[in-house]
């Protein structure tokens, strides 16, 4: 009950806050994303082509922090890295019909430290910041609790993104905001553990972003934001 409490007043929190930043003379961006990275690489690091929207031929990417990250020992048949990743963050939800892995990160309560993002115009403009939450769903096709390789491939994904003016430059360095995605990250090599990150898109994009000139701290700065994370976390 008391998740469920907190959920709500962030919930409300934030909504307060979309409409504050929305009625300062805001600036809506919307973005596709096509780039490939992987889990395995050290800093976890997906970057490629904004392909739809505002930013259409630009680039981007986003790092997490793998610093309490175990790599994979080649020498064994287990992905240790991988068997970390998935005991720590994920949780299995067994609604009937609806059978699944929930993760997201990064976890502060873990240690982990900001996870980070940026978008770069083809004009060379950036906007950039943190990465408030990245969930992956990964679905249980045969709803038997054992992940299998096939369900593994083909992943959902969503997250918030904060922007901060201390990422940010060129017309966009007196703004900041956040916004939301959701799209795929499916694997592309089984080998190397290459996955596409992918937000729909090209003809019709589906990220955004909402940007404002007002209240605008840098992420090192005590903010709103993150007083709001802070509550949620307690």
């Amino acid at each position: 009950m008391k998740k469920l409490l907190m959920g709500a007043f962030f919930l409300i929190i934030a909504i307060s806050l979309f409409s504050a930043v929305e009625s300062a003379n805001a600036e809506k961006i919307h973005f596709s994303l096509q780039g490939n990275g992987s889990f395995m690489d050290s800093p976890p690091r997906w970057s490629g082509d904004i392909i739809g929207g505002e930013f259409n031929g630009g680039t981007f990417w986003v790092e997490f922090d793998d610093s309490n990250w175990p790599d994979d020992d080649p020498g064994t048949p287990e992905n240790e890295r991988w068997d970390y990743i998935f005991s720590t963050y994920f949780t299995y939800d067994n609604t009937a019909g609806a059978e699944c892995w929930d993760g997201t990160l990064p976890d502060k309560s873990l240690g982990d430290m900001d996870a980070y993002w940026r978008f770069y115009t083809a004009a060379n403009d950036t906007i950039g910041g943190t990465v408030a939450s990245f969930r992956i769903i990964i679905g249980d096709t045969n709803a038997d609790g054992i992940l299998q390789d096939s369900e593994y491939e083909l992943k959902s994904i969503s997250g918030i993104l904060v922007s901060w003016i201390n990422f940010s430059g060129g017309c966009y360095e007196s703004l900041c905001g956040w916004g939301s995605f959701s799209g795929e990250l499916n694997m592309v090599d089984e080998l190397t553990w290459e996955e596409m990150l992918y937000v729909p898109s090209a003809t019709d994009p589906t990220g955004h972003l909402t940007l404002s000139d007002s209240g605008c701290n840098t992420d090192a700065e005590e903010s709103s934001w993150g007083a709001v994370k802070s509550i949620y976390r307690d």
